[in-house]
């Protein structure tokens, strides 16, 4: 079967941070990408750990503190298959524990929120999946940011590109409610060509779409409306009604989707990997720095 399809029941396909401009991409109208990177700070982000110090003193002088995480790349490492993908017992022992004390926690990413939840097995925190459309809090409904019309919208979108794309090899369609993904990792340069023409195609026809270029995927979404932050501000705001202290917002993220959340945020962000254009005000350089600032992050809240 040369078109692999995968269903919505099925795993997820991990986040990945933003491809460097190609021709290709330029070939594509600006407005159908994401927020492009940029520095938000003059200097650039700074390295998080040496500036530890600073950061412990922001964190204690708050009078609340929300902690927002991406998973892929952030909390646990890029895989070549996301179903190998498991957040660590260390790590998972760390957000545990920031959670118990009275901090909100919550892990934002653009796998299904199913298979999040099920992959990052934390209980009482927050879980944002695809991308932002779909939440929900431990115990909790499952809220969604996508309407009816879009829904109907992307099941068109998949189906047609599931018609334009069966007959080539190496390209895995996902389908996920609010957005469609095509994966070419196994498709040839050739065949990458004819995925970017149907690509192409379809955001000419359908001109409201926004497009995310990733590592070896193209995912689609119904706009531009709805984003991480958007569903990280409901969560504030509804949390804001429980509790009316002020909250610092600190936000860890690694790819394209986190750098809406750092333009847009006001509090500590954080982006993971070697970026060297991000909003982000501080850096760290993997997922074991992570791990050591969630560490110290729960010692300062002792």
């Amino acid at each position: 079967m040369e078109l692999r399809h995968k269903a919505e029941s099925d795993h997820e396909f991990a986040s990945a941070p933003l491809l460097q401009p190609t021709s290709e991409i330029q070939q594509i109208p600006a407005d159908y990408l994401p927020l492009r990177f940029s520095n938000k700070y003059v200097n650039g982000p700074r390295h998080l750990l040496p500036a530890w110090r600073e950061v412990e003193s922001r964190l204690q002088s708050a009078d609340r503190v929300a902690l927002f995480m991406d998973f892929d790349g952030t909390l646990v490492p890029i895989a070549p298959w996301p179903d190998q993908v498991r957040l660590s017992p260390r790590m998972r022992e760390h957000v545990e524990s920031i959670a118990r004390k009275d901090v909100m926690v919550g892990i934002v990413s653009g796998r299904r929120l199913a298979d999040l939840r099920s992959r990052a097995a934390v209980g009482g925190i927050w879980y944002v999946g695809t991308h932002g459309y779909f939440l929900r809090r431990s115990g909790g409904p499952t809220v969604t940011l996508l309407n009816p019309e879009q829904k109907a919208g992307m099941a068109h979108v998949s189906r047609r590109l599931a018609r334009e794309l069966r007959n080539i090899p190496g390209v895995l369609l996902e389908s996920k409610q609010a957005t469609v993904a095509v994966h070419y990792r196994h498709a040839s340069r050739p065949n990458y060509r004819k995925v970017f023409a149907s690509i192409r195609r379809l955001l000419q026809d359908r001109p409201q779409l926004s497009l995310l270029p990733g590592k070896k995927v193209w995912e689609l979404f119904p706009g531009a409306s709805v984003s991480k932050w958007t569903a990280i501000k409901y969560i504030l705001e509804l949390e804001q009604r429980l509790r009316k202290s002020p909250c610092l917002v600190v936000y860890l993220g690694d790819d394209a989707m986190d750098e809406r959340v750092f333009h847009q945020m006001q509090g500590i962000s954080v982006v993971v990997g070697r970026h060297r254009r991000t909003a982000a005000e501080f850096f760290l350089n993997s997922t074991a720095e992570v791990e050591q600032f969630l560490e110290r992050f729960s010692e300062v809240l002792t």
